[in-house]
């Protein structure tokens, strides 16, 4: 898989997850979030597993899941509610400690 495929793949899964958390909040969708949420969690298992496999011959190894963990944070803290601060300090300081790391590089 390439660069912009593994980004799109990352992408389609949090948007999967996100709408899962928010059908588990609504009375009635509870059944249709579980099923989002968990067709984003494997799709998001699914590309890290693509992105970890040496053997294929689009994995880049390790860039390639870097690329995936920053995508998959940084859509996490777009989608994030603004009044949940725990996981938005959170995510911020992961996202910080990864721009660090690319600095350092």
């Amino acid at each position: 898989m390439d660069s912009a495929g593994l980004v799109s793949n990352i992408v389609d899964a949090v948007l999967n997850i996100d709408a899962g958390r928010k059908g588990f909040a609504t009375r009635g969708k509870e059944q249709a979030g579980r099923l989002s949420y968990e067709k984003g969690i494997g799709e998001a298992l699914s590309t890290f597993q693509e992105a970890t496999n040496q053997k294929s011959t689009a994995s880049a190894g390790p860039q390639a899941l870097i690329l995936a963990e920053y995508t998959f944070l940084s859509q996490e803290f777009q989608l994030c509610d603004i009044s949940d601060k725990d996981s938005r300090d959170s995510l911020t300081k992961a996202i910080q400690l990864f721009d660090d790391a690319f600095l350092a590089l």
